[in-house]
Protein backbone atom coordinates (compact mmCIF):
# COMPACT_ATOMS: atom_id res chain seq x y z
CA UNK A 1 0.00 0.00 0.00
CA UNK A 2 3.35 2.58 0.60
CA UNK A 3 3.62 5.02 -2.69
CA UNK A 4 6.14 6.94 -2.24
CA UNK A 5 4.94 9.84 -4.57
CA UNK A 6 2.70 12.51 -2.63
CA UNK A 7 -0.25 12.93 -4.96
CA UNK A 8 -2.75 15.55 -4.35
CA UNK A 9 -5.73 13.01 -2.96
CA UNK A 10 -3.10 11.34 -0.39
CA UNK A 11 -1.25 15.22 0.97
CA UNK A 12 -5.16 16.36 1.08
CA UNK A 13 -6.15 13.10 3.52
CA UNK A 14 -2.83 14.17 5.21
CA UNK A 15 -3.63 17.19 6.08
CA UNK A 16 -7.04 16.46 7.06
CA UNK A 17 -5.70 13.84 9.50
CA UNK A 18 -3.13 15.95 11.14
CA UNK A 19 -5.88 18.89 11.46
CA UNK A 20 -7.90 15.90 13.47
CA UNK A 21 -5.31 14.87 15.26
CA UNK A 22 -3.89 18.29 16.80
CA UNK A 23 -7.13 19.24 17.22
CA UNK A 24 -7.55 15.98 19.61
CA UNK A 25 -4.40 16.70 21.66
CA UNK A 26 -3.44 13.61 20.49
CA UNK A 27 0.77 13.11 19.16
CA UNK A 28 1.49 10.99 16.45
CA UNK A 29 3.42 8.20 18.76
CA UNK A 30 -0.37 7.69 20.16
CA UNK A 31 -1.46 7.66 16.99
CA UNK A 32 0.85 4.73 15.96
CA UNK A 33 0.49 3.15 19.05
CA UNK A 34 -3.71 3.48 17.61
CA UNK A 35 -2.64 1.04 14.43
CA UNK A 36 0.05 -0.63 15.83
CA UNK A 37 3.24 0.90 13.32
CA UNK A 38 5.62 3.38 13.99
CA UNK A 39 5.89 7.20 14.45
CA UNK A 40 7.02 7.40 10.85
CA UNK A 41 4.28 6.23 9.37
CA UNK A 42 1.98 8.46 10.79
CA UNK A 43 4.60 11.10 9.64
CA UNK A 44 4.18 9.49 6.15
CA UNK A 45 0.71 9.79 5.80
CA UNK A 46 0.68 13.69 7.44
CA UNK A 47 3.27 14.01 4.55
CA UNK A 48 0.73 12.55 1.90
CA UNK A 49 3.50 9.91 0.81
CA UNK A 50 0.71 6.97 2.51
CA UNK A 51 -2.23 5.73 1.54
CA UNK A 52 -4.43 4.03 4.72
CA UNK A 53 -6.34 0.86 4.78
CA UNK A 54 -10.01 0.79 5.86
CA UNK A 55 -9.57 -0.43 9.10
CA UNK A 56 -6.09 1.83 9.59
CA UNK A 57 -8.52 4.92 9.07
CA UNK A 58 -11.36 3.86 11.17
CA UNK A 59 -9.12 3.54 14.29
CA UNK A 60 -7.74 6.38 13.97
CA UNK A 61 -10.61 8.29 13.22
CA UNK A 62 -12.17 6.73 16.51
CA UNK A 63 -9.21 7.55 18.35
CA UNK A 64 -9.88 11.01 16.81
CA UNK A 65 -13.54 11.23 18.24
CA UNK A 66 -14.04 12.78 14.63
CA UNK A 67 -17.69 14.29 14.00
CA UNK A 68 -19.90 12.06 12.05
CA UNK A 69 -19.97 14.80 8.88
CA UNK A 70 -16.11 14.33 8.67
CA UNK A 71 -15.69 10.70 8.77
CA UNK A 72 -17.82 10.39 6.06
CA UNK A 73 -15.90 12.74 4.03
CA UNK A 74 -12.13 11.92 5.22
CA UNK A 75 -13.49 8.30 4.52
CA UNK A 76 -14.44 9.04 0.53
CA UNK A 77 -11.35 11.02 -0.04
CA UNK A 78 -8.91 7.93 1.45
CA UNK A 79 -10.89 6.19 -1.06
CA UNK A 80 -10.03 8.17 -3.76
CA UNK A 81 -6.23 8.24 -2.29
CA UNK A 82 -5.58 4.71 -2.12
CA UNK A 83 -6.31 4.26 -5.87
CA UNK A 84 -3.04 3.48 -7.62
CA UNK A 85 -3.65 4.78 -11.08
CA UNK A 86 -2.82 8.53 -10.76
CA UNK A 87 -5.02 11.02 -12.22
CA UNK A 88 -4.22 14.12 -14.32
CA UNK A 89 -6.90 16.06 -12.94
CA UNK A 90 -8.43 15.84 -9.42
CA UNK A 91 -11.89 17.52 -8.72
CA UNK A 92 -12.46 18.29 -4.89
CA UNK A 93 -15.89 17.68 -4.80
CA UNK A 94 -16.00 16.42 -1.16
CA UNK A 95 -17.30 19.29 1.48
CA UNK A 96 -14.83 21.44 3.03
CA UNK A 97 -13.10 21.94 -0.45
CA UNK A 98 -12.08 25.64 0.79
CA UNK A 99 -10.41 24.50 3.66
CA UNK A 100 -8.06 22.23 1.37
CA UNK A 101 -6.99 25.13 -0.31
CA UNK A 102 -5.85 26.67 2.31
CA UNK A 103 -3.95 23.51 3.42
CA UNK A 104 -1.62 23.79 0.39
CA UNK A 105 -1.21 27.72 0.74
CA UNK A 106 0.02 27.38 4.03
CA UNK A 107 2.85 24.69 2.81
CA UNK A 108 3.74 26.38 -0.49
CA UNK A 109 6.44 28.69 -0.78
CA UNK A 110 5.26 30.74 -3.75
CA UNK A 111 1.92 31.49 -4.56
CA UNK A 112 0.83 33.01 -7.73
CA UNK A 113 -2.99 34.13 -8.52
CA UNK A 114 -4.93 35.21 -11.41
CA UNK A 115 -8.11 36.42 -10.46
CA UNK A 116 -10.17 38.53 -13.56
CA UNK A 117 -13.45 39.09 -11.75
CA UNK A 118 -12.87 39.51 -7.90
CA UNK A 119 -9.91 40.69 -5.33
CA UNK A 120 -8.33 37.37 -4.48
CA UNK A 121 -8.88 36.38 -1.59
CA UNK A 122 -5.70 36.59 0.64
CA UNK A 123 -5.83 39.88 -0.23
CA UNK A 124 -9.75 40.63 0.80
CA UNK A 125 -11.52 42.79 3.61
CA UNK A 126 -13.86 41.31 6.18
CA UNK A 127 -16.56 43.75 4.46
CA UNK A 128 -16.14 42.87 0.96
CA UNK A 129 -15.49 39.18 1.82
CA UNK A 130 -18.55 38.81 3.57
CA UNK A 131 -20.80 40.84 0.33
CA UNK A 132 -19.30 38.51 -1.80
CA UNK A 133 -19.43 34.91 -0.05
CA UNK A 134 -23.00 35.82 0.78
CA UNK A 135 -23.96 36.67 -3.03
CA UNK A 136 -22.10 33.84 -3.71
CA UNK A 137 -24.29 31.44 -1.42
CA UNK A 138 -27.39 33.43 -1.18
CA UNK A 139 -27.39 31.80 -4.86
CA UNK A 140 -27.47 28.45 -3.84
CA UNK A 141 -28.75 28.43 -0.42
CA UNK A 142 -32.28 28.66 1.61
CA UNK A 143 -30.70 30.20 4.58
CA UNK A 144 -26.67 30.72 4.20
CA UNK A 145 -25.95 32.55 7.50
CA UNK A 146 -24.03 30.22 9.45
CA UNK A 147 -22.34 28.87 6.49
CA UNK A 148 -20.93 32.45 5.27
CA UNK A 149 -19.62 33.45 8.79
CA UNK A 150 -17.98 29.91 8.57
CA UNK A 151 -16.42 30.97 5.39
CA UNK A 152 -15.62 34.91 6.25
CA UNK A 153 -13.70 33.76 9.43
CA UNK A 154 -11.75 30.78 7.15
CA UNK A 155 -10.69 33.29 4.69
CA UNK A 156 -9.41 35.66 7.10
CA UNK A 157 -7.81 33.04 8.87
CA UNK A 158 -6.04 32.46 5.92
CA UNK A 159 -4.75 35.79 5.13
CA UNK A 160 -3.41 35.85 9.23
CA UNK A 161 -1.47 31.99 8.73
CA UNK A 162 0.14 33.31 4.83
CA UNK A 163 0.93 36.81 5.65
CA UNK A 164 1.45 37.32 9.71
CA UNK A 165 3.97 35.01 10.05
CA UNK A 166 7.82 34.81 10.70
CA UNK A 167 8.28 33.57 7.12
CA UNK A 168 5.27 34.44 4.75
CA UNK A 169 5.37 32.87 1.02
CA UNK A 170 6.02 34.98 -2.06
CA UNK A 171 2.49 36.03 -3.00
CA UNK A 172 2.31 37.11 -6.48
CA UNK A 173 -1.31 38.30 -7.76
CA UNK A 174 -2.36 39.79 -11.09
CA UNK A 175 -5.99 41.41 -10.65
CA UNK A 176 -8.18 42.19 -13.65
CA UNK A 177 -9.50 45.34 -14.05
CA UNK A 178 -13.03 44.63 -13.32
CA UNK A 179 -12.37 43.52 -9.66
CA UNK A 180 -11.11 47.01 -9.14
CA UNK A 181 -14.06 49.05 -10.10
CA UNK A 182 -17.09 46.22 -9.56
CA UNK A 183 -19.35 46.94 -6.61
CA UNK A 184 -19.78 44.43 -3.95
CA UNK A 185 -21.89 45.52 -1.46
CA UNK A 186 -22.27 49.06 -0.93
CA UNK A 187 -19.36 51.34 -2.53
CA UNK A 188 -17.75 52.36 1.03
CA UNK A 189 -17.35 48.41 0.77
CA UNK A 190 -15.22 48.71 -2.75
CA UNK A 191 -13.34 51.72 -1.42
CA UNK A 192 -12.02 50.07 1.98
CA UNK A 193 -10.84 47.70 -0.18
CA UNK A 194 -9.33 49.15 -2.57
CA UNK A 195 -7.14 51.25 0.12
CA UNK A 196 -6.64 47.44 1.46
CA UNK A 197 -4.98 47.08 -1.45
CA UNK A 198 -2.42 49.80 -1.85
CA UNK A 199 -1.41 48.93 1.49
CA UNK A 200 -0.60 45.22 0.74
CA UNK A 201 1.44 46.58 -2.24
CA UNK A 202 3.98 47.92 0.75
CA UNK A 203 4.29 44.50 1.71
CA UNK A 204 8.30 42.96 1.10
CA UNK A 205 6.37 39.52 0.06
CA UNK A 206 3.62 40.66 -1.76
CA UNK A 207 3.40 41.34 -5.74
CA UNK A 208 0.63 43.10 -7.00
CA UNK A 209 -0.19 43.67 -10.92
CA UNK A 210 -3.20 45.11 -12.50
CA UNK A 211 -4.53 43.58 -15.95
CA UNK A 212 -6.12 46.64 -17.57
CA UNK A 213 -9.28 45.92 -20.11
CA UNK A 214 -6.73 47.63 -22.66
CA UNK A 215 -4.46 44.21 -22.82
CA UNK A 216 -4.47 42.92 -26.37
CA UNK A 217 -4.33 38.82 -26.98
CA UNK A 218 -4.86 38.62 -23.19
CA UNK A 219 -3.24 34.97 -22.17
CA UNK A 220 -5.59 33.88 -19.31
CA UNK A 221 -9.45 35.23 -20.61
CA UNK A 222 -11.62 32.41 -19.20
CA UNK A 223 -10.69 32.20 -15.77
CA UNK A 224 -9.06 32.16 -12.51
CA UNK A 225 -5.96 30.08 -11.97
CA UNK A 226 -3.77 29.81 -8.56
CA UNK A 227 -0.45 28.17 -8.81
CA UNK A 228 1.52 26.70 -5.54
CA UNK A 229 4.87 26.22 -5.58
CA UNK A 230 6.88 23.92 -2.99
CA UNK A 231 10.62 24.62 -3.03
CA UNK A 232 10.73 21.28 -4.55
CA UNK A 233 9.69 19.04 -1.35
CA UNK A 234 6.73 17.94 -3.12
CA UNK A 235 5.42 18.18 -6.93
CA UNK A 236 3.86 21.82 -7.54
CA UNK A 237 0.14 22.15 -8.20
CA UNK A 238 -2.26 24.24 -10.05
CA UNK A 239 -5.52 24.87 -9.34
CA UNK A 240 -8.60 26.44 -10.91
CA UNK A 241 -12.21 27.32 -8.49
CA UNK A 242 -15.43 25.99 -9.24
CA UNK A 243 -18.91 27.76 -8.88
CA UNK A 244 -19.45 24.57 -6.85
CA UNK A 245 -16.98 22.45 -4.82
CA UNK A 246 -13.26 23.03 -3.52
CA UNK A 247 -12.00 23.23 -7.49
CA UNK A 248 -9.88 21.64 -9.94
CA UNK A 249 -6.29 20.32 -9.35
CA UNK A 250 -3.37 19.39 -11.56
CA UNK A 251 0.00 18.34 -10.48
CA UNK A 252 1.20 16.81 -13.71
CA UNK A 253 4.94 18.32 -14.20
CA UNK A 254 4.11 19.01 -17.87
CA UNK A 255 -0.16 20.75 -17.02
CA UNK A 256 1.48 22.78 -14.14
CA UNK A 257 4.38 24.32 -15.89
CA UNK A 258 1.92 25.61 -19.18
CA UNK A 259 -0.45 26.91 -16.34
CA UNK A 260 2.89 28.82 -15.65
CA UNK A 261 4.06 29.79 -18.84
CA UNK A 262 1.25 31.52 -19.28
CA UNK A 263 0.75 33.17 -16.30
CA UNK A 264 4.06 34.63 -16.86
CA UNK A 265 2.95 35.85 -20.19
CA UNK A 266 0.00 37.91 -18.28
CA UNK A 267 2.73 38.99 -15.81
CA UNK A 268 4.67 40.71 -19.31
CA UNK A 269 1.53 42.02 -20.45
CA UNK A 270 -0.10 43.44 -17.23
CA UNK A 271 0.71 47.24 -15.08
CA UNK A 272 4.00 46.58 -13.60
CA UNK A 273 3.53 46.94 -9.43
CA UNK A 274 4.42 50.48 -9.29
CA UNK A 275 2.11 51.85 -12.30
CA UNK A 276 -0.30 49.00 -10.50
CA UNK A 277 -0.16 50.94 -7.30
CA UNK A 278 -1.14 53.91 -9.63
CA UNK A 279 -4.07 52.54 -11.11
CA UNK A 280 -5.67 51.32 -7.89
CA UNK A 281 -5.30 54.57 -6.46
CA UNK A 282 -6.73 56.42 -9.60
CA UNK A 283 -10.05 53.86 -9.17
CA UNK A 284 -10.10 54.55 -5.63
CA UNK A 285 -9.95 58.34 -6.68
CA UNK A 286 -12.76 57.98 -9.11
CA UNK A 287 -14.99 56.02 -6.12
CA UNK A 288 -14.48 58.95 -4.32
CA UNK A 289 -15.39 61.50 -6.76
Amino acid sequence: MAHSRPTIERRQLGSELRRLRVAAGKSQKEAAEVIECDTSLISRVERGLRALKVMELDALLNFYEAPPEQRTEIADISQVARQRLRRRMYSDSFPGGFRRVGDHEQEATEIYYWEPEVVPGLLQTETYARALISIAREAVMDDPSDDVELRVRFRLERQELLIGRDDPPLLWFVIGEPALRRPIGRHDVLADQLEHLLTACDRKNVVIQVAPMSIVDHPLLGGSIGIFRFDGRVPDIAHQATFIGGGVYMDDEGDVAACSRAFDRLRAVALGPEESKDFIAKCLKEIAE
